[in-house]
């Protein structure tokens, strides 16, 4: 199950390296240039307060229509074959439901850290807190993992419900989470042993290029490692679905 969800989501992603920046590319330059934008104008102590919050508040739905937008059209790719514009910046009714499905499981995930913290409140010993997050943990991210093929659901426009997606993603909990530690934390390391060879290799360039070059890299690493994310809940809803039809699984 595991080379599986490996091996289709890493082929889906650098096998079509083309249609992956054509999916993040024109969200991510809007980001960039968001944060670009703050930092050019500014905020004077007197507004820093007022301008951090209103700024927060819009990054985030920012946040979430990108997001939304991004994994539906890649949910949509992987599953469907249908491929975005050369300029996608996609929003309509599919991405509206996509972020109140998002929004579900992020609400759940605060709860059980709320959880955690009540617990931690009452009873005041670290240690015993310790245990009851580590429990919760262990129950928490594989359900969570298996509720959130709901998204590629909604993402195709054949939505399920919690306790569908629950029963679907039996057995596929630990082996996403697991996939997703191995595609991603390599290209985390990755991206920060460049990023420190690319300042060590640039001396005598201006500090401001230097910078330019470092975010440059910055940005295409995120977007390998948003899509490769994506592309194991792809693959585990594909998976799911071909259990399901009664196709053999390898």
């Amino acid at each position: 199950m595991l080379k599986r969800l490996l091996g289709d989501s890493f082929s889906l992603v650098f096998g079509n390296l083309e249609t992956v920046f054509k999916v993040c590319g024109a969200w991510f330059v809007l980001q960039i240039s968001m944060v670009m934008l703050l930092v050019f104008i500014g905020v004077d102590s007197s507004t820093a307060s007022f301008g951090v919050v209103i700024f927060a508040f819009v990054f985030f739905v920012f946040t979430m229509a990108s997001s939304a937008s991004i994994s539906v059209a890649w949910h949509r790719f992987g599953l469907l074959g249908e491929r975005p514009s050369a300029f996608h910046l996609k929003l309509g009714r599919t991405e509206f439901w996509f972020i109140i499905k998002s929004l579900l499981l992020f609400l759940m995930l605060v709860a059980g850290m709320l959880f955690v913290m009540v617990v931690h409140m009452v009873i005041g010993l670290v240690p015993v807190t310790g245990v009851i997050a580590t429990l919760l943990a262990i129950f928490a991210i594989p359900t969570f993992l298996r509720l959130s093929l709901i998204l590629p659901a909604t993402a195709v426009e054949r939505p399920i419900g919690l306790g569908e997606a629950y029963e679907a993603g039996e057995g596929l909990g630990w082996w996403m989470f697991l996939a997703i530690f191995l595609l991603t934390v390599p290209f985390t390391l990755l991206s920060e042993a460049l990023g420190y060879v690319l300042e060590m290799s640039t001396g005598g360039l201006p500090v401001f290029l230097i910078q330019i070059k470092v975010m440059i890299l910055n940005v295409l690493m995120q977007i390998i490692l948003t899509v490769l994310s994506i592309s194991v809940i792809t693959a585990a809803y594909r998976i799911a679905m071909e259990r399901q039809s009664g196709t053999p699984q390898d």
